[in-house]
């Protein structure tokens, strides 16, 4: 058997409560969890997930696609152009707002 060695991390009461419980439920122990993390982080070669920032573009798509939602129904496929026109910064908003009422108005 291999030798093991002990890792201490700090992490707020909360978090590990929630984290016991999170992996609990997907039938691990912290301790087994930490230990896959671990292990996927050097089978990768780095962090196993993704970890950016959304750019501005992105940013002000998922506003603007959560504005144009109307009665809980995602924007249709025209609603969506106008979207990423506004969010690349082809139109101005003025112009995304005057599309995007001619467009409901005609639905």
């Amino acid at each position: 058997m291999a030798k093991t060695q002990t890792v201490h991390t700090r992490v707020t009461q909360d978090i590990k409560e929630q984290a016991d419980i999170v992996f609990a439920r997907l039938g691990l122990t912290t301790s087994q969890a930490i230990s896959l993390f671990l292990t996927a982080s050097v089978n990768h070669n780095g962090l196993p997930f993704e970890l950016s920032l959304p750019t501005k573009e992105e940013q002000d798509l998922a506003f603007a696609t959560a504005v144009a939602t109307v009665d809980g129904v995602p924007p249709d496929e025209n609603a969506q152009k106008i979207i990423r026109l506004y969010s690349r910064g082809d139109i101005d908003y003025e112009t995304a707002q005057f599309a995007m009422e001619r467009l409901y108005r005609q639905q």
